[in-house]
């Protein structure tokens, strides 16, 4: 009895399975390498709010925005102060939000930070700096130095 059919039946199924192997494989590295890129997006978002976040800290000044474009090429970072309600008055909360694009998604990083207000704190009625307000606020200051908190819906 000769069996040349079923050899032939059978190196077919294997061609065919190995084809559906290597195409899955395929499909999937196409997957990991998207993942991957958003990931890289989110590291330089992060990289670069989190430097002007230190930058507004250190000097009270934000990274020029000509730094910023030669660190982080595809990087889009905006900043928002804003005077924080009680307890921390003589503070700004400072908002940054950082965008690049991954592919075809947006990817957006927000984070925010107490800092000493621009003109170094809250002035009375004839531009005199308040007294207890200066030790406050370098007590908040020193608590809060190193706290990143990130804000709600910060992951696209």
């Amino acid at each position: 009895m000769r069996h040349k059919g079923f050899f032939l039946a059978e190196l077919l199924v294997s061609i065919a399975m190995l084809g559906l192997l290597i195409g899955g494989l395929a499909v999937s590295m196409n997957g990991f390498s998207a993942f991957n890129e958003c990931q890289w997006a989110r590291q330089r978002c992060t990289a670069a709010a989190q430097a002007q976040l230190d930058s507004i800290t250190a000097t009270g000044r934000p990274v020029e925005p000509q730094e910023l474009s030669r660190l982080w090429l595809d990087v889009t970072v905006s900043v928002e102060r804003t005077a924080a309600d009680t307890p921390w008055h003589g503070l700004d909360l400072v908002r940054v939000v950082a965008t690049a694009q991954a592919g075809p998604r947006k990817v957006t990083v927000r984070l925010a930070r107490y800092a000493r207000t621009e003109d170094g704190g809250q002035k009375t009625e004839d531009g005199e700096q308040k007294a207890g307000d200066a030790e406050q606020m370098t007590k908040a200051i020193r608590h809060l130095s190193f706290v990143v908190r990130p804000l709600e819906g910060g992951r696209s």
